[in-house]
């Protein structure tokens, strides 16, 4: 190939270069005596390590003053680290482990040739920089997890509580209106329901399994009758005249959507319960008989 057009020929140029004229004056250059060493691999570690720590300091530095109160001290900064570890997880953290990877390799080039390459201190220090941060990035989103977690169920409870103090608040309303609680849920729609709150909550509670109870004025015989109404969230039975219910209980279904197991939703007169009545309660509440009306004497 001619080194003045790039015209292809075979064999040795001995005469005039058939698409230019160019010559050849003299036999190929001899290699240089002293070969300049590359800096360019050092630079490019310690540019990495640089760009992982700045982005990481920049971010805590930032959660810093996110904070209510600036301070210093080591458990702020601590929070604040994670803080910024956790925003990091999907930027700096993979491209900290990448950017490793990419610094050993070429160290190792470096480490193979050494008279060819200048700045081994300084790309050791930007390999380890480079390599502690990503580290560090790891852990502090290791240590955050379970109180991610923790967190992650506390806003599961409180919109699943949410739902059932909401229903409390109907049934109050209920209650206020008219002298007593409803026999069953769909007694709600007689609520003034203006931007339509009541229906789309009693869409959410309709799977639910829903109770009231009274007590009853004594009867002739002198003793104290405790009955109970029960009604599922389907029907639109009404209690008798002159019964009032003064009590309430209501079981949703959790997040696996099926009624009666172990993550039910329950919650008694307004006051939510950790656990649904056992089902031997509700069976002896099933098997009550259904409110009558006291008898005047």
């Amino acid at each position: 190939m001619c080194p003045c057009c790039g015209e292809g020929f075979e064999g040795e140029l001995e005469g005039a270069c058939g698409s230019c004229g160019a010559r050849r004056v003299g036999p190929p250059l001899a290699e240089p005596e002293h070969v300049l060493p590359s800096y360019g691999h050092a630079l490019a570690i310690c540019a990495a390590g640089l760009v992982v720590l700045l982005a990481a300091v920049g971010v805590t530095a930032g959660s810093l003053f996110e904070f209510e109160t600036f301070s210093l001290d080591a458990k702020t900064l601590l929070r604040a680290a994670e803080t910024a570890a956790w925003r990091l997880k999907w930027t700096a953290l993979p491209a900290g482990f990448v950017l490793t990877g990419l610094c050993v390799w070429l160290y190792r080039r470096m480490r193979r040739a050494p008279a060819r390459f200048v700045g081994h201190g300084y790309a050791r220090l930007g390999l380890m920089t480079t390599a502690v941060t990503a580290v560090a990035l790891a852990t502090l989103i290791g240590i955050t997890v379970p109180e991610r977690l923790r967190m992650r169920e506390l806003a599961r409870r409180s919109a699943e509580n949410a739902v059932l103090y909401e229903t409390d608040l109907a049934l109050a309303r209920y209650k206020k209106k008219f002298g007593t609680y409803p026999a069953s849920l769909t007694d709600l729609r007689r609520l003034e329901d203006p931007d339509g709150s009541v229906a789309r909550l009693l869409a959410r509670i309709a799977p639910g399994d829903y109770k009231a109870e009274t007590d009853l004025a004594s009867l002739s015989t002198g003793r104290g009758v405790r009955a109970r109404g029960r009604r599922r969230a389907g029907t639109t039975d009404t209690p008798d005249a002159g019964i009032v219910l003064t009590n309430y209980g209501l079981t949703l279904p959790g997040r696996d959507r099926v009624l009666g197991t172990a993550d039910d939703l329950y919650i008694s007169d307004g006051r939510i319960r950790e656990e649904a009545p056992r089902a031997s309660f509700v069976k002896a509440v099933a098997a009550t008989p259904t409110p009558v009306r006291a008898r005047s004497n």
